[in-house]
């Protein structure tokens, strides 16, 4: 029975009282983390494999930027000495894992899982990780027959950054091998007969290699009747799909066809894209060939089915010219031939950066089998080369990958205005990532609207490839600062005029009502500037509270109904920038909640609230608080970035600075929704009489140095 292992780890949020200074705390206050493991072996699953029960877990917990807010090595150390972690309205992420995400490794399965959540103040918070093997499991199985019949087999197993070898002789056939998923694995198997004769290997790849799937690799032989007794082949049974392969162990022929080469191809040959140099392969066989088998392309890609394969040994002029289009330049082959020369040279003069194979499957006319191949890695002229860009409108962030086999010193960046001529050296943080061989970095005090141009440098090279970028714009939304009011009729509305429309409010809906809860302030109640924004909640007859608000975008029309009474409106102005917050000031004054009870506030202290998000929907959203449809901010789609503050009672003017937190980081917003309500509920016509938000000089931040 195959079994799934699912490692629990469940995290609880919980309050403590403690004593520290008020200048330390955020206004949300602090969350402390522990966590206890529960392992649960009743699922099914696709892998063999249950971890150990001296599996040790670590925890580590992450804000919505991926900067790191706490470690421990052993979660269980939570228990005694738990986690501080700031309370608010922003997502963490929590990942636990045990062992290393090595490359390859005999006995090390990494295991792996992470979950979102949000530290809340006076409240418990718990959460459960599941944590499931995050690599790949091989092990390799020989038969009886194999072990009789040979005296060395050896399996080396590779997923194109590591291997391993399974070998008969130092007793790592019974281990068990764990890969980092690439997508791949390639399994060589080589035999040694009790005789000393040394067989050509047998190689496989296989594709769609996911996490969590065991690979169990089992080796034996089979007669083959029609080569008569001596003729052995080898069977695998991978515990997906049995394959017997037509590679025929031939007892009686020591002599196998041979690859000869003028270059050294027993490595990966490494050259610089655009080389030259004559390079020719000869191809030959004692006895003569039956059939060659030809197939190329980029290492990642190729296995033995996949692609074009060519045979050369009656090959027609029509794949003697496709692959002379492809730069091999090599004649047909008459059955029998004993000798055939290729040239490569055109081929590997033509590739692109990146590790190609040529595979080579010969059979000669005793039906004896060899394969060979040759592997190129092309290298670029330079060491380094930028590959991306994602500017926003004061920094950028980029990444650049190394060429060579080893990592270059000095891994780094330089840019520049299009139109200057000076480069300037980035002097920040680089991260590096050794298993993809690329690194990047953030780098800011760039203006906006501006081109750049930028390039990786290593301490060496300084002369490569430069990338262009233009960073976004600072994006506003008129009147912001809410200076500008104008009337229709006895109704306010926050605009220069009709014809500049981005900010409306419920006066719409009740003016029939003679109710208008969102006016400009009095002047003794205006922070900066001509003007500013009051928000009052007030009584409404069929509803109870008409909550004062503002919003970018527009009233739509009134729902006057006895059952179901309320307001449709569109949230939502265009807007294609990215700002990193939204600051601004406010002076509250909340009074109880007499109307309404929704979350069960009545009687409670109002809250006013103010909310910004970026999304990328195709029109703006419909608001219906008769119908109640509303925004989720926690589960809309197209939500690119969001923001929220829960206001307190306030005796004057205070600033606020609402960071957004981006969940994509290169999707482009078309549309920005600000709205504020004196009282948090009331699109549930929840709230106080009276309580009263004044808001003024709203403003957007750009620069992440203003956030530090």
């Amino acid at each position: 029975m195959r079994k799934i292992v699912y490692i629990l780890i469940s995290v609880s949020v919980f309050l403590s009282v403690f004593s520290c200074n008020k200048t330390e705390v955020q206004e949300d206050g602090y969350g402390y983390l522990y966590a206890h493991v529960d392992k649960d072996f009743d699922e099914d699953l696709v892998f063999k494999s249950d971890p150990g029960e001296d599996l040790v877990f670590s925890l580590t917990v992450y804000n919505s930027l991926g900067q790191e807010q706490g470690h421990v090595d052993d979660y269980r150390t939570l228990a005694q000495s738990p986690m501080v972690l700031s309370a608010g309205n922003f997502d963490y992420t929590a990942v636990a894992s045990s062992g290393s995400d090595g490359a390859a490794a005999f006995d090390e399965p990494f295991y792996s899982g992470q979950a979102v959540f949000r530290v809340a103040k006076d409240e418990v918070s718990n959460i459960d990780i599941t944590c499931s093997l995050a690599n790949v499991k091989v092990t390799a199985v020989f038969s009886d027959d194999i072990r009789e019949n040979f005296s060395s087999y050896r399996l080396t197993v590779s997923n194109g950054l590591g291997e391993l070898v399974f070998d008969s002789e130092d007793g790592t056939i019974g281990k068990e091998g764990y890969f980092s998923v690439t997508g791949t694995l390639k399994w060589t198997l080589s035999l040694v007969n009790t005789d000393g004769q040394v067989y050509e290997e047998l190689t496989d790849t296989y594709t769609d290699v996911k996490a969590k799937q065991h690979y169990n690799l089992s080796f034996s032989l089979g007669t083959e009747d029609e080569f008569g007794g001596g003729a052995l082949s080898v069977i695998l049974d991978d515990s997906m799909e049995e394959k017997e392969y037509d590679l025929v162990l031939d007892f009686g022929d020591n002599t196998v066809p041979q690859m000869n080469a003028d270059f050294d191809s027993s490595e990966p040959v490494y050259v610089t894209a655009g080389d030259a140099a004559e390079r020719n392969i000869t191809l030959s066989s004692e006895d003569g060939f039956e059939s060659i088998r030809l197939t190329y392309g980029s290492a990642d890609a190729l296995t033995k089915t996949a692609g074009e394969t060519y045979e050369l040994v009656g090959a027609g002029t029509d794949v003697i010219a496709a692959l002379a289009a492809d730069g091999i330049s090599v004649a047909s082959v008459s059955e029998g031939a004993g000798t055939v020369n290729m040239n490569l040279t055109n081929y590997v003069r033509n590739l692109a950066v990146g590790d190609y194979s040529i595979n080579i499957f010969m059979v000669d006319v005793n039906h004896v089998f060899t394969e060979a191949s040759v592997k190129f890695s092309v290298q670029s002229a330079v060491d380094v080369e930028a590959v991306s860009a994602n500017p926003w409108a004061r920094f950028v962030t980029v990444e650049a990958k190394w060429f060579p086999a080893a990592q270059p010193e000095g891994l780094s960046f330089q840019y520049r205005k299009q139109s200057d001529a000076a480069w300037t050296d980035f002097a920040g943080k680089v991260t590096v990532n050794g298993l993809s061989r690329t690194y990047s970095a953030e780098i800011r005090g760039l203006e906006p609207e501006t081109e750049y141009v930028l390039r990786a440098v290593t301490a060496e090279d300084k002369e490569t490839k430069s990338l262009s970028f233009t960073t976004e714009a600072e994006g506003t939304v008129p009147n912001m600062n809410f200076d500008s009011w104008y009337q229709d009729g006895s109704v306010w509305y926050p605009n220069l005029d009709a014809d500049n429309f981005y900010w409306d409010t419920a006066n719409g809906g009740t003016k029939t009502l003679s109710i208008y809860p969102t006016t400009p302030a009095e002047p003794e109640n205006v922070y900066g500037g001509a003007n500013a924004a009051k928000l009052e909640s007030k009584e409404a007859m069929l509803v109870g509270l008409a909550a004062g608000n503002i919003y970018t975008g527009k009233f739509i029309k009134a729902v006057m109904s006895f059952t179901d009474p309320g307001a449709e409106l569109d949230w939502g102005v265009p807007f294609t920038s990215r700002p990193l917050a939204l600051t601004g000031y406010f002076k509250y004054s909340p009074v109880t909640v007499n109307k309404g009870d929704h979350n069960s506030m009545s009687g409670k202290t109002d809250i006013g609230q103010i909310q910004i998000m970026l999304t990328d929907w195709d029109a703006p959203f419909r608001v219906s608080t008769a119908s109640g449809k509303f925004v989720d901010p926690n589960t809309d789609q197209g939500i690119i970035a969001y923001g929220t503050l829960d206001l307190n009672g306030t005796s004057s003017y205070e600033q606020f600075k609402i960071e957004l937190d981006y969940r994509d980081l290169t999707r482009i917003p078309k549309y920005i929704v600000i709205v504020a309500a004196a009282s948090k509920y009331g699109d549930y016509f929840t709230g106080g009489v009276g309580s009263t938000l004044y808001l003024d000089e709203f403003e957007f931040v750009y620069d992440p140095d203003q956030l530090d």
